[in-house]
């Protein structure tokens, strides 16, 4: 009789938690696609170790051939690194805690950097978090056409618009010690220029 008690218990707290949706990992994942997520600054943007602030107002200069950055394309390891705080927020009335993220970064549709973030972010109803995250990437992976990249740097350092550097993550929850991810990657920006601090006027 006490092992039938012991088992009955089990099982309702099982169904009560299941109900909760907290053994669920679907039900959990799929409440990242009503979370909002958008950038609020990207810092420390750097190409070749110069500050892209420092590369701005060089005129008609080709900036390949600027010190550093000739070395750099010689030697085809042109590194783009930047600091993106991103912020999540809950605005409805369920909760899913985000366990890791993978990002990807595409620059003119092209696959830049893809990297992970672990975290372990819980989000109430109608609360919000700032995620920091560096990344870095070598611009050749996306152009190794050395004629090319000079126009591609300028496009970099001149250019704002829909589509050209855009960031997509992959949130997950943990379950049992396991990650499970959302299927497929949610857009975050679709213009990650524009949240460099002054980079473009």
């Amino acid at each position: 009789m006490k092992l039938i008690k012991t088992l009955s218990l089990l099982l309702f707290i099982t169904v009560v938690i299941s109900g909760c949706g907290m053994l669920n990992p679907a039900a959990q994942v799929e409440n990242f696609k009503n979370y909002k997520y958008d950038v609020q600054s990207v810092t420390d943007f750097k190409i070749a170790g110069k500050s892209a602030e420092s590369l701005i107002g060089k005129g008609n200069t080709a900036l390949t051939s600027l010190p550093g950055l000739a070395f750099a394309i010689i030697r085809k390891d042109l590194p783009l690194e930047a600091k993106v705080n991103m912020r999540v927020s809950n605005p409805t009335g369920k909760v899913a805690n985000i366990g890791s993220f993978k990002y990807l970064i595409e620059i003119q549709g092209k696959p830049l950097v893809e990297g992970e973030v672990n975290e372990d972010v819980r989000l109430e109803n109608g609360s919000s978090a700032t995620i920091p995250f560096r990344f870095g990437a070598n611009l050749f992976g996306v152009n190794k056409d050395e004629k090319g990249i000079d126009k591609l740097l300028g496009d970099i350092l001149t250019r704002e618009g829909n589509g050209f550097i855009v960031l997509k993550i992959k949130p997950s929850v943990k379950i049992g010690g396991k990650s499970v991810y959302y299927p497929g990657y949610i857009t975050v920006d679709n213009d990650l220029l524009k949240s460099v601090s002054g980079l473009l006027k």
